[in-house]
């Protein structure tokens, strides 16, 4: 594990990534930090890649090399913030044989509500942005850590269209979530089956899909754009089409929804968010269809312009040359 008894220190350990008391104690976070390893890491990294960073953790600090101090810094503190977020309500009570118990004071009340679901967001929303940038230096980094080629993440990441949150952010305002990246990921394959398909043509999208996936090697030399561009250009189109499919299917762009900010007092504080209407919802997605139309222009054109074998004018609109000669389709 990523923290441990003998380097708790009344924990000054756990209190780098998350404020506490020095009377919180290593007991009391054992088995949620072990949850959190178990439950949100390990998945992602694999055994492997874990056992690799547990090797640099048990390393004394001052035999650390640069890169793997930072490495051990972003998954501490993933795994601290997970710990919280997945265990909060436990770890207000103490279990025993006479049940579920609450611990009273004099001098410290339990908190409000507000601010517990304020401190559970926070949680989550700290913990994934950090597992995030935990996956975003190791993608980065790879050649140091080499284990982290076996991971599950780096296999689908490495054969991913769109990558990761940076990349969504890019054209489509997300806060810099993971959380609201995580909601994008889960309609992309969707997307990219039909929008993405219908755009490129089924047998430019199935060759490229053969680019990624590695079962075949890009042809470099072939072409003047490279497969790092063309994916680029690519993930824009899903990107902000994922945008029109989230507005359309659920009114919804956030983990929470699409919202507004307006100031105001409640509940101890000044902002509040307000549920966009359905007029503010339109609005949003006539912007989005904006900019779909603009990322399809965008590919038919490196398309037409760089793989000129794999243009046939039907990805999506028909495109003919008829200048000056009468033309009729028929259906």
């Amino acid at each position: 594990m990523l923290f441990s008894k003998a380097k708790w220190n009344n924990g000054k350990e756990i209190g780098a990534y998350v404020p506490t008391s020095a009377s919180l104690s290593y007991e009391k976070m054992e088995s949620s930090l072990q949850s959190a390893e178990d439950l949100f890491l390990t998945p992602l990294l694999g055994s492997t890649m874990m056992e690799a960073i547990e090797g640099i953790y048990d390393t004394e600090s001052e035999d650390r090399l640069d890169e793997e101090q930072k490495l051990l810094t972003l998954a501490q503190r993933a795994e601290a913030n997970m710990a919280f977020f997945y265990d909060f309500d436990a770890l207000q009570l103490r279990i025993t044989d006479q049940g579920f118990q609450r611990q009273g004071s004099e001098d410290w009340q339990q908190a409000y509500k507000y601010q517990e679901d304020r401190l559970r967001e926070g949680f989550k929303t700290k913990g994934f942005n950090a597992i995030d940038a935990l996956l975003d230096y190791l993608d980065e980094n790879v050649a140091t850590f080499t284990e982290y080629e076996d991971a599950p993440a780096y296999a689908d990441r490495a054969k991913a269209i769109v990558k990761n949150t940076a990349e969504t952010q890019q054209w489509v305002n997300i806060g810099h979530s993971a959380l609201v990246f995580r909601r994008f990921a889960a309609e992309f394959p969707a997307v990219e089956e039909t929008v993405l398909r219908n755009c490129m043509g089924t047998t430019f999208y199935e060759q490229l899909r053969k680019w990624l996936n590695g079962d075949e090697d890009y042809p470099e030399a072939d072409y003047a754009l490279s497969l790092f561009t063309l994916r680029q250009v690519c993930a824009r189109l899903v990107i902000i089409a994922t945008a029109v499919r989230l507005l359309k299917k659920t009114g919804t762009l956030t983990d929470r929804g699409l919202y507004f900010e307006n100031v105001s007092a409640a509940a101890g504080e000044n902002n509040t968010l307000k549920a966009a209407t359905d007029n503010q919802i339109g609005d949003r997605l006539a912007v989005f269809e904006d900019d779909l139309r603009a990322a399809e222009a965008k590919l038919r054109a490196v398309i037409k312009d760089f793989y000129p074998d794999f243009y046939d004018g039907k990805q999506g609109h028909v495109i003919r040359e008829n200048d000056d000669h009468a033309a009729f389709f028929a259906m």
